[in-house]
């Protein structure tokens, strides 16, 4: 089968869906596929064979920003997938970015070729967000005529196919267990520590973290490492100054995975505070590192049950729940190896093997 991925971020470009294609299209590989990507125009996405990059240059930071810049690359997607098709002519288009899905979807139906879109976060049910990026949302969905829509989880799946998109189905985010692996027993550092990785964007709800630190210091020694980049840096730098805790909370700034992997095996617990998601992948990855885990009820967490036992789950915006998570795992070492042990068994559902052959299922079914 040839498989074309249209996605907006992919390698080394960061987010979450250039991670899950990047994966996805490594086990489509191995199980004797031909696999070609249509991405952005950005220096952090590497040059390689089978991979188009359309639109103007731009990046990484600004596509996920709806600019003059990204409406103008979007029309060039449009007259280049024309050619992008006849070129490859894959079996299957994959898209993974709802407003390219639509650009996309002209040249794909003058070729007779079955899309597949899948999204990797959903908000028009979401108050917190615009009223342009919701409706615009649906009524992209609607009129790009997808053959199949996944969502990574079974609440988005329930609110897409009751706004009417009635072809959505699970496909859920996958984790690289052999990449991820525990390192075993790793001595703690002596100060309780945390880490938090993921975009330094408002969606991830660092600064409520941050205001847990701060009511935590007064009573103990604590450290919070923060991996990653964005736009909220200097606000976070700032509410750091604000409430005195330069010294246990640090930004380290981007992290390669065997530097995070260290970090999660030095760590007390790893915290995602965000505001919503889909599936974290970093969640999923925590969880197969053997790391046990805070969280907030966004994504595959949002309808977990009360003895969920794979991780501690927190109210969204409540530094006061987030502090009292991470007092419990200072205080108790058995709750966090129960913890972790539990959330390892939880890593092993979302294996990537499986969720690939879960998607080549759902490309044969439109074909």
């Amino acid at each position: 089968m040839k498989i074309l991925h249209v996605v907006k971020k992919y390698p080394r470009a960061l987010g979450g869906d250039a991670i899950v294609v990047a994966n996805l299209r490594k086990q489509q590989l191995v199980a004797g596929h031909s696999v070609a990507i249509v991405t952005s125009n950005c220096d952090e996405i590497k040059n390689r064979r089978h991979i188009y990059k359309f639109g103007l240059k731009d990046t990484a930071a600004n596509l996920d920003n709806i600019t003059i810049k990204r409406l103008i690359s979007l029309l060039m997607l449009f007259f280049q997938m024309f050619a992008i098709l006849r070129k490859e002519r894959p079996d299957i288009v994959h898209t993974h970015s709802i407003d390219m899905a639509f650009f996309v979807s002209f040249a794909a139906r003058w070729y007779h070729i079955p899309t597949i879109h899948t999204f990797h976060i959903v908000t028009f049910y979401d108050a917190a967000q615009s009223v342009i990026r919701r409706k615009s949302e649906l009524w992209l969905a609607r009129h790009a005529k997808l053959h199949r829509i996944t969502a990574p989880n079974k609440y988005d799946v329930k609110k897409l196919r009751t706004a009417g998109l009635k072809q959505t189905a699970l496909l859920p985010n996958g984790v690289n267990l052999a990449l991820w692996q525990p390192y075993g027993y790793t001595e703690k550092n002596k100060t309780a520590t945390f880490i938090a990785y993921g975009r330094l964007e408002a969606q991830k709800g660092y600064e409520y973290l941050i205001k847990a630190v701060a009511l935590l210091v007064a009573t103990q020694p604590i450290q919070v490492i923060i991996v990653g980049e964005g736009s909220q840096k200097t606000k976070l730098l700032q509410l750091i100054d604000t409430l005195h805790v330069s010294e246990n909370v640090k930004l380290v700034g981007r992290k390669s995975p065997e530097q995070i992997r260290t970090f999660l095996a030095q760590a007390h617990a790893a915290i995602f505070p965000s505001l919503y998601e889909t599936t974290p992948l970093t969640l999923l990855e925590t969880w197969a590192a053997g790391t046990p885990a805070i969280a907030t009820p966004v994504g595959i967490l949002r309808d977990v049950s009360t003895n969920f036992d794979a991780a501690l789950v927190v109210p969204l915006k409540d530094e006061h729940a987030l502090a009292a998570a991470m007092q419990r795992y200072i205080e108790d070492e058995h709750l966090r190896e129960a913890v972790a042990a539990a959330g390892y068994d939880e890593a092993e559902k979302y294996a990537w093997p499986h969720i690939a052959q879960l998607a080549e299922r759902m490309y044969r079914g439109i074909q």
